[in-house]
C-alpha cells in the first residue's frame, strides 16, 4: 500500500515566531553583506550570499541583498549589482528542481561569477585599470558564493560537526558579514570591531590554534578590504594566533593574549588616540564573551571544536600486509627445505644392517680358519644366525638357544661373535634411535613452522581483507557526537571480515564531561544506520575509551555440567567458552587420555591454548596445528586429547563443528535431532593432524550438546530423546539432566570422566 506524504498545515504561535524571527535574522545578514566593500570600490559580497545561500532561507537573504544594493554603501552605482542578483535569482530559480545542481559549491561559483561579468562588461570604460578592477571584483563575488554555499552546508546538515573545509568556510563567511558592520558604530565604538574580536575569542577556545589561526587571517584580510590600515590589520591575525595558543589555558588567559597582542600592534604603529577607542573595543568583546552563558557555549562547541582524527594507514596496511606474505613464504620454504634436507642427510648417514655384518666380522673373525667358509660359502647362514641374536637382544633372551645351535656346531669362536654382535648392534640401535628421535623433531619443528606460516597468512589477509577502516563513517560519529557535548580527539569505524561493524572512540577526561552509554548507543545508531550495543568504557589517567559494536540477532544461553571417573579427583575434561569479538560465541570441549591428573593436563592444556590462539583471530587449522606439535613436543611420554568446537554466529544462526578425536555432537534443529560425529583423530598422536568439520545452520530455540566420550556409554539414542523433548528449560538444567543421567548409565568398572555442554540458541531483544 503507497503512504501519503503528511505535510503540517497548522503550525503554533512560538513555531511561527521562531519562523520569523529566522528570516529577519538572514534578511539582516543579506543586507550586512552589502555594505562589505572592498576598498571603497566595489561591494560583490551581497551576490555571492545570495548565491551561496540555503534554499529555505534563499528569499529572506535575496530581499535584504536587494535593499542593500537599492541603498548602496558606496557611490550610486547600485543598480548594477541589482541587474547581477535578478541573474543569478533567476538561474538559481530555474535549477531549483536539481537538487544537487543547486548544492554544488563550484556551480554557484561559476554563475555569480556569470552573471558580476556579464553585468560589468555594460560598464566596463576604455581604462585598463577599470577593467582590471571588474575582473577583480568577478572572481571576488564568485569566491565570496564558493565559502558561502560550504558554510551553509555544513551548518545545514542533520548531523552537528564541521570539517576542516567547512568550518574555514565558516569563518570567512562570519567575516564577511563582520567587515560590513564595521561603518556601525556607537560613540566611535565599531560594532564590527567588537564582534571580529569575539570571533576569534569564540572559536579559538572551541577550535584550538587552527580555528584562531583562520578567524584571526579572515578578520584581517576582513578588515583591510573594508579600509583599515595594514599595521592594524595585522594585529587580528597575531591576535587570532595568540587565542589559539593559549586557548588550552582558560578564557582569561586566552582573553588576555588577544588584548596584548592588540597592544602591541598598536604601539609598534604609533600610540594615539585611536588606541583608546581600541582598547574599549576590545574589553567590550572580552567583557561579551565572558558572559557568554555556558549553554550557549555547549551550542557553539559543537561547531568550532576540531574534528577528529581518524585512522586509515593504507599505505602502511598495505605494507604490512605484503611483509606478512614475505614472511610467512619465507617459512613455508624453511619447512620445506629442512624436510628435504634432512631426509637426505637420514638416507646417507643412516646406517645399514650389511655394515653391520662387516664390522662384526673383521672384530670377530680376523685369522679364523672358517672364516672363507662362514661369510663366502655359507654367509646367508651366518647372516641369519646373527639377525637371530639381534632378536634375542631385543627381545631380552625370549628366544631359545636351538636358534643358534647351526652356528655354534661350525663356529670355533662363537663367544667372539656373540660379543662382536651384542657391541655392533647396539651401537647400529643406538643410531637408528637418534635417526627416529631426530625425524621426530624434524617432523614437530616443520609442522610448527607451517602452522605459524599459516598464521602469519591469516594475518595478512586479516590486514588486506578482513579489517577496513570506514573513514567517512568515523567523521560522521565524530560530528554527532558533539549533539551530546562530546569532542572526540579520535575515531575509528572499521568492519571485519564478517561484515560487522564497531567504533572505538577516544576522549579526553574532563571533570565536567559527562557519559551516558544509552545516548551514545543511540545516537551511534542513527548516524551509522545500524544496531549497536550498549557501549563498554574503559578510562585512563588522561582519556576515556568507548568501545560499540553491532547487536546481534541472536544471543546464546550456555550451560555446563561435570562429572569425574572417581568423585575425589580431578576430571580429565576441559572446557571454555567466550566471545571471539567478531559475533561468534565459541565452545571448546577437550578430553584428555585416560583419567586424574595426567588426562587433566593434556585436557587444559589442549582447550586453553586453542583458546587462546582462538581469541587472538587465528584460524582454526593453523591452531590446530600449532597445539598439536606443542603436544607432540611437550613430552617424551605419549600425550594426547580430543578437540570438540562449536563456533556459532550471532547474526546469521550459522554454527560450524570442529572434531579432532571428539565424541559424536546432537543438533536440535527444528524439533529434530541429529548427530554430528567424526573419524579424525586426536591431537598429539601424529605430526599430520586436520578437523572434521560439518555446518548447520541454527535459529531460534535450536540446541548444540557437546559431550566427552564418558557421557556415551550407553549410545546417543537416549540423548537424542531427551533433547528432543526439552522444552523451555535452561541451558544449565540440560546439561545437568544429559549429565547425571549419563553418569547413572555407567558401569563401576568402564567409568569415566562426564562433560555436557549446553547451548540454547535465543532471539536477541
Amino acid at each position: 500500500m503507497k503512504e501519503s506524504v503528511k505535510i503540517k498545515e497548522n503550525f503554533t504561535k512560538s513555531e511561527m515566531t521562531v519562523a520569523v524571527v529566522k528570516h529577519i535574522i538572514f534578511f539582516i545578514i543579506g543586507f550586512a553583506s552589502t555594505k562589505a566593500s572592498v576598498k571603497g570600490l566595489m561591494i560583490p559580497f551581497g551576490i555571492s550570499f545570495a548565491a551561496g545561500c540555503g534554499r529555505t532561507f534563499f528569499p529572506s537573504i535575496s530581499a535584504g541583498v536587494f535593499f542593500g544594493y537599492f541603498f548602496p554603501a558606496i557611490g550610486s552605482n547600485g543598480f548594477r549589482y541589482i541587474t547581477a542578483l535578478f541573474a543569478v535569482v533567476a538561474i538559481k530559480t530555474m535549477m531549483f528542481p536539481y537538487k544537487k545542481i543547486c548544492k554544488n559549491p563550484l556551480f554557484l561559483g561559476f554563475i555569480t561569477l556569470l552573471a558580476t561579468a556579464v553585468t560589468n562588461v555594460v560598464t566596463i570604460s576604455s581604462s585598463p585599470a577599470d577593467t582590471a578592477l571588474y575582473i577583480c571584483e568577478s572572481v571576488l563575488s564568485a569566491s565570496g558564493a564558493y565559502f558561502v554555499c560550504i558554510a551553509d552546508r555544513g551548518l545545514n546538515k542533520s548531523i552537528a560537526g564541521l570539517s576542516n573545509e567547512e568550518t574555514t568556510s565558516v569563518l570567512i563567511t562570519i567575516s564577511i558579514i563582520i567587515s560590513g558592520l564595521m561603518g556601525v558604530t556607537v560613540f566611535s565604538i565599531r560594532l564590527g570591531v567588537i564582534l571580529g574580536i569575539l570571533l576569534i575569542l569564540i572559536s579559538s577556545k572551541f577550535g584550538g590554534i587552527q580555528a584562531g589561526t583562520v578567524s584571526g587571517i579572515a578578520i584581517s584580510v576582513a578588515a583591510v578590504m573594508s579600509g583599515e590600515h595594514i599595521d592594524i590589520a595585522l594585529a587580528y591575525a597575531l591576535s587570532g594566533l595568540a587565542a589559539g595558543i593559549f586557548s588550552t589555558l582558560g578564557k582569561y588567559v586566552e582573553s588576555a593574549a588577544v588584548l596584548i597582542s592588540f597592544i602591541i600592534c598598536r604601539t609598534l604603529s604609533g600610540f594615539n588616540s585611536s588606541a583608546y577607542i581600541a582598547l574599549a573595543e576590545n574589553i567590550s568583546a572580552s567583557v561579551i564573551f565572558f558572559a557568554i552563558p555556558k549553554s550557549m557555549f555547549s551550542t557553539i562547541s559543537k561547531y568550532f571544536a576540531p574534528f577528529p582524527k581518524t585512522n586509515e594507514k593504507s599505505g602502511i596496511k598495505n605494507g604490512i600486509h605484503i611483509r606478512l606474505n614475505m614472511a610467512a613464504e619465507a617459512l613455508k620454504e624453511v619447512s620445506k627445505t629442512t624436510e628435504k634436507v634432512s631426509k637426505e642427510l637420514s638416507r646417507i648417514n643412516t646406517p645399514s644392517f650389511s655394515e653391520i655384518l662387516t664390522k662384526i666380522e673383521d672384530d670377530a673373525c680376523i685369522g679364523c680358519n672358517n672364516r672363507k667358509f662362514c661369510w663366502e660359502t655359507h654367509r646367508k647362514a651366518t647372516a641369519y644366525a646373527i639377525k637371530e641374536i639381534t632378536k634375542e637382544l631385543r627381545n631380552s633372551g625370549s628366544n631359545d638357544d636351538r636358534d643358534l645351535m647351526d652356528l655354534k656346531g661350525r663356529c670355533y669362536r662363537f663367544s667372539k661373535v656373540y660379543s662382536a654382535t651384542v657391541k655392533r648392534y647396539g651401537e647400529y640401535a643406538c643410531a637408528l634411535d637418534c635417526e627416529t628421535r631426530i625425524d621426530e623433531v624434524r617432523d614437530v619443528v616443520c609442522s610448527q613452522l607451517y602452522g605459524i606460516s599459516d598464521m602469519l597468512y591469516d594475518l595478512s589477509n586479516d590486514f588486506s581483507k578482513g579489517e577496513n577502516a570506514n573513514l567517512s563513517l568515523a567523521n560522521k560519529i565524530a560530528g554527532a557526537l558533539r549533539n551530546l557535548d562530546i569532542t572526540a580527539e579520535e575515531t575509528f569505524a572499521k568492519t571485519d571480515k564478517y561484515g560487522r561493524t564497531s567504533v572505538m572512540i577516544k576522549i579526553k577526561k574532563n571533570p565536567e564531561l559527562v557519559i551516558n552509554k544509552r545516548n551514545i548507543m543511540k545516537l551511534c545508531s542513527l548516524v551509522c544506520e545500524l544496531q549497536f550495543d550498549v557501549p563498554t568504557v574503559s578510562k585512563t589517567d588522561d582519556y576515556i575509551y568507548i568501545m560499540l559494536t553491532e547487536h546481534a540477532n541472536l544471543k546464546v544461553e550456555i550451560g555446563v555440567d561435570n562429572i569425574s571417573a572417581n568423585k575425589d579427583r580431578i576430571s580429565g575434561d576441559a572446557y571454555n567458552f567466550f566471545n571471539d569479538g567478531s559475533g561468534h560465541v565459541v565452545m571448546v570441549l577437550s578430553d584428555g587420555m585416560g583419567t586424574g591428573g595426567r588426562a587433566a593436563v593434556d585436557g587444559a592444556m589442549a582447550s586453553g591454548l586453542m583458546s587462546e590462539l582462538i581469541k587472538a583471530g587465528f584460524g582454526y587449522s593453523c591452531a590446530l596445528k600449532l597445539l598439536n606439535s606443542s603436544m607432540l613436543f611437550k613430552s617424551s611420554d605419549e600425550s594426547l586429547a580430543t578437540l570438540d568446537i562449536a563456533s556459532i554466529d550471532l547474526f546469521s544462526g550459522e554454527t560450524t563443528l570442529y572434531k579432532a578425536g571428539a565424541a559424536p555432537s546432537i543438533i536440535k534443529q527444528n524439533g529434530r535431532c541429529g548427530k554430528a560425529e567424526s573419524t579424525s583423530l586426536p591431537v598429539g598422536i601424529l605430526s599430520d593432524v586436520s578437523f572434521d568439520t560439518a555446518t548447520v545452520k541454527l535459529k531460534d530455540r535450536d540446541i548444540v550438546l557437546l559431550m566427552s566420550d564418558g557421557a556415551l556409554t550407553d549410545g546417543t539414542e537416549w540423548i537424542k530423546s531427551e533433547v528432543k523433548s526439552f522444552k523451555n528449560g535452561s541451558a544449565q538444567k540440560l546439561a545437568e539432566l544429559i549429565c547425571q543421567s549419563a553418569g547413572k548409565r555407567q558401569q563401576n568398572n568402564t567409568r569415566d570422566d562426564i562433560t555436557v555442554m549446553a547451548a540454547i540458541i535465543q532471539k536477541a531483544v
